[in-house]
């Protein structure tokens, strides 16, 4: 590539800050620098560092322990540079294979490189969070039925339970027919005095229904089928599984980022998440499971699986009148209740219903067996059952 080409170039011997002026000849892989007073035969697998300068470039000599490494800055084309450059990545791939490997990412183009290592990083994540969700599989069931019991105590501290015998029967007779045979949960609801039509599940196989769905709802195949669909979650073990992936992505970001295992900080973060992520949204995908696996209990059943996106329905009508209504206040066709349209939001916010998902409630309804329309009580315990809490009606919480 050079043969006995002449630069001009400055040798830094680590010692003075004054450099050696002088010529450095070019031979194959030697280097021959030649000034007044000294002259160094090199050979370029001998620098351990090559940069390029405004100028030229810059080889550094393998470190010394005891004094600053020697530097030659040869002044030269960008293209004589370049081909230096070559030279000099040729000669340490040479040494051995780990060298090889090392220096062949060098000489990649940096778009490409940085491709590369948006594929390798995500290729990495992948597996990283697919090996989190094996985790779950070695962590006991009594770990979830520990962290709902944690919360449930907090949950029974802020909001006013109004259970009737009712409601006991109803849900008695309802969790009879949907939760799985072999289900190594203990499953028990309890209703909530509040306005919002919402409901939610704790790890432990505690369901929590507020009055507001229960009051609005228009049969008791809506109820049974946001039942199993909270059934589904805990069966699924959405709440652990939320919960390791949540001390998996704080232990990557530490990892990372450096600070934070040393003090336990990464330990801390999981109990703060602990108790909040039992208790909030799902993400799409175990959304989409629990809804699946919902209509797969009914079905084993011989339960109508269409409850559940009949009540998802209703809630998006609801939801657009009242967004109706705060853009037009006059629009006299929406309730006047001033906390309704926050618990329509409250109740989407943790069952985000999509356009998306409701299509695939809507096919995976379709796409098996109907199953028939069965009552779990009778229509006179029914209505005690819609009747219930209503004098909490407008008291949301202690």
């Amino acid at each position: 590539m050079f043969e006995n080409q002449t630069f001009s170039s400055r040798y830094f011997n680590g010692v003075s800050a004054v450099p050696e002026e002088g010529t450095v000849l070019i031979h194959g892989q030697t280097l021959d620098f030649v000034s007044e007073e000294i002259a160094h035969k090199l050979n370029l697998f001998q620098f351990s560092e090559f940069s390029l300068t405004h100028n030229g470039c810059k080889l550094t000599l393998m470190p010394d322990e005891l004094k600053e490494s020697p530097v030659l800055e040869i002044i030269c084309s960008k293209t004589d540079a370049k081909k230096l450059e070559s030279l000099w990545i040729q000669s340490k791939k040479n040494q051995s294979q780990g060298h090889v490997f090392y220096y062949s990412i060098r000489e990649m183009n940096p778009l490409v490189l940085g491709a590369f290592a948006i594929i390798i990083v995500g290729i990495i994540g992948f597996f990283y969070f697919k090996g989190l969700e094996l985790v779950t599989n070695f962590i006991p069931v009594s770990m979830d039925q520990s962290l709902g019991e944690s919360v449930q105590l907090k949950m029974d501290a802020q909001f006013q339970e109004c259970n009737t015998k009712a409601t006991e029967k109803f849900f008695s007779e309802a969790l009879k027919k949907v939760v799985p045979k072999g289900s190594l949960h203990k499953f028990k609801v309890s209703v909530i005095g509040s306005t919002i039509p919402n409901a939610f599940a704790l790890s432990n196989g505690k369901i929590y229904f507020f009055s507001g769905l229960l009051n609005d709802a228009k049969s008791q195949e809506e109820v049974i089928g946001v039942l199993a669909h909270e059934i589904a979650h805990v069966e699924k073990r959405h709440h652990m599984r939320n919960l390791v992936k949540a001390g998996g992505t704080s232990l990557a970001i530490s990892l990372v980022v450096g600070p934070g295992l040393g003090n336990m900080e990464f330990l801390e973060t999981i109990t703060e998440l602990g108790s909040t992520i039992l208790v909030l949204k799902f993400s799409r995908d175990f959304e989409t499971e629990a809804d699946e696996t919902s209509i797969e209990y009914l079905r084993n059943q011989n339960l109508s699986p269409s409850g559940l996106l009949t009540f998802f329905k209703r809630m998006q009508e609801l939801e657009k009148e009242n967004t109706e209504t705060e853009e037009n206040p006059s629009n006299k066709k929406a309730k006047d209740d001033p906390g309704v349209t926050k618990s329509f939001t409250d109740f989407l916010s943790t069952h985000p219903a999509t356009e998306e998902r409701m299509k695939n409630l809507e096919s995976l309804i379709k796409s098996g067996k109907k199953g028939s329309i069965k009552k779990v009580v009778s229509d006179k315990n029914w209505k005690e059952v819609q009747s219930v809490c209503l004098d909490f009606k407008n008291s949301d919480s202690k």
